[in-house]
C-alpha cells in the first residue's frame, strides 16, 4: 500500500474527528475520485458513476434492462463471479444467459461471433481474466457487438491501472471496475462507465436517493433520474474507500498507465523466463495473450502454496489450480529473483 493512500485514510478519519459529518467534503472527494477514474479510462466525467463495488455497479446497470426482442446475454466461464452471478439472476427476469466455454484457458473470438446475434442485448465479459491472466481483444469484441446491435460491457478489474484503456477507441459501451487491485485502493470503491449517448435511455430500478436530481427530497412520488451516469448510484458510498481511491488513482496518473504497462511487461516477462527455467508449469496462456498477471499451475495444492508464500511475505492469490503473481510498476527484478528462489527451494516442480 502506498504512503499516499495511508495518508488519505488518515485524512478521512480526521474529517470525522474534527467535523463529525462533513458531507460537502465527502461528496467532493467521491466525485473527484470518479473524475480520476474517468481520466484513466479516457471518458468524460458525466459518464462515470461512483459505486461501492464492481458488482453494485453492474447490478444497478442491468436493472435497466427488460427482455423483449433482444433477450440474450452472453458471457464466458472465465468471467469472475461478480459478473457471472448477477447475470445468472437475469434468467429469473426472462433473459437467456449463454456462457461461452473456454478451451485451454482461452475464449476464441470466433466463439463470440457465433453466439452474438440479433437477439443479443448484452455481451458482458472480462478484459483480463482473474483466473489465468488471459487478455481479450476488446476491439474485436466491440466490432462483433456493433455488427449485431448489442451492447458491450467490460469488466476491467484485473487490468485498469496496469494496462492502458481508452473506452472510446476500444468501442466499449459500459465498463465496471474496483480499486482494490492495480488502482492501489482498498475494498469498498467501484465505478461504472456508461457511454453518454446510451444512459439517457436507461432507467434503472436498482436506484437510491443519490440517483435522483434532488437526493434530499422527502416524499417523492416519481423517479426523477439525474441527467448523467450518476443515475446509477446506489446509496451512500464507503467514503473512506473513496479517499483511498482518489489517492491511489492520482498516483497512477502521475506515473502514467503507458509507463506502468511498459514496466510491468519487462518484469512479468523476466518472471516467466525465470520460473520456466526453474521447471514450473504455466497455467496462464502464452505471454502475448496475457495482461499483468501470471498464473502458475499447482493443481489441488494451489491454496496451500498461496498460504506458504504469504507466510514468506510473497502476496499471491490461488484461483482454481493456479497461483497468480500480479506485477505492478513498483515490482523489480530483485523481487522476482527472491520469489523464484523461494519457489525453487520450497515447492515441487511439475
Amino acid at each position: 500500500m502506498s504512503v499516499d493512500v495511508l495518508e488519505a485514510v488518515k485524512s478521512y478519519l480526521s474529517s470525522i474527528v474534527e467535523e463529525g459529518n462533513p458531507w460537502d467534503e465527502w461528496m467532493k472527494t467521491v466525485y473527484e475520485a470518479a473524475a480520476c477514474f474517468g481520466e484513466i479510462v479516457q471518458a468524460n466525467e458525466e459518464e462515470i458513476c461512483p459505486h461501492y463495488s464492481a458488482s453494485s455497479a453492474l447490478i444497478s446497470l442491468i436493472s435497466s434492462f427488460t427482455p423483449g426482442r433482444r433477450n440474450k446475454v452472453v458471457t464466458t466461464e472465465l468471467d469472475y463471479p461478480s459478473i457471472g452471478v448477477p447475470l445468472a439472476a437475469l434468467k429469473k427476469r426472462g433473459f437467456d444467459v449463454e456462457i461461452i466455454r473456454a478451451e485451454q484457458g482461452l475464449v476464441d473470438v470466433e466463439k463470440f461471433r457465433k453466439k452474438v446475434d440479433e437477439k443479443t442485448l448484452l455481451v458482458a465479459t472480462f478484459h483480463v481474466s482473474a483466473l489465468n491472466g488471459y487478455m481479450q481483444d476488446v476491439k474485436a469484441l466491440s466490432e462483433i457487438c456493433e455488427a449485431k446491435g448489442a451492447y458491450l460491457l467490460l469488466d476491467a478489474y484485473q487490468s485498469i491501472g496496469a494496462v492502458p484503456i481508452d473506452v472510446k477507441k476500444m468501442g466499449v459501451d459500459f465498463l465496471v471496475a474496483g480499486t482494490t487491485k492495480f488502482l492501489l485502493g482498498i475494498p469498498g470503491a467501484g465505478f461504472l462507465y456508461a457511454r453518454k449517448d446510451i444512459f439517457d435511455d436507461l432507467e434503472p430500478t436498482a436506484v437510491s436517493w443519490f440517483s435522483q436530481r434532488d437526493p434530499f427530497l422527502f416524499g417523492p412520488e416519481d423517479l426523477d433520474y439525474r441527467d448523467d451516469a450518476k443515475r446509477f448510484e446506489m446509496g451512500t458510498w464507503s467514503v473512506v474507500s473513496m479517499y483511498a481511491a482518489r489517492a491511489g488513482m492520482r498516483l497512477i496518473m502521475r506515473v502514467g498507465v503507458d509507463s506502468i504497462w511498459r514496466r510491468i511487461m519487462k518484469t512479468r516477462n523476466y518472471f516467466v523466463e525465470e520460473v520456466e527455467d526453474a521447471g514450473f508449469q504455466m497455467f496462464s496462456p502464452d505471454l502475448e495473450k496475457i495482461g499483468p498477471t501470471v498464473s502458475l499451475f499447482f493443481g489441488q495444492d494451489s491454496s496451500t502454496v498461496e498460504r506458504r508464500l504469504r507466510s514468506k511475505r510473497v502476496i499471491v492469490s490461488a484461483r482454481g489450480p493456479g497461483v497468480r503473481f500480479a506485477h505492478h510498476f513498483f515490482n523489480n527484478r530483485e523481487q522476482v529473483d527472491r520469489v523464484v528462489e523461494i519457489l525453487r527451494k520450497h515447492f515441487r516442480r511439475n
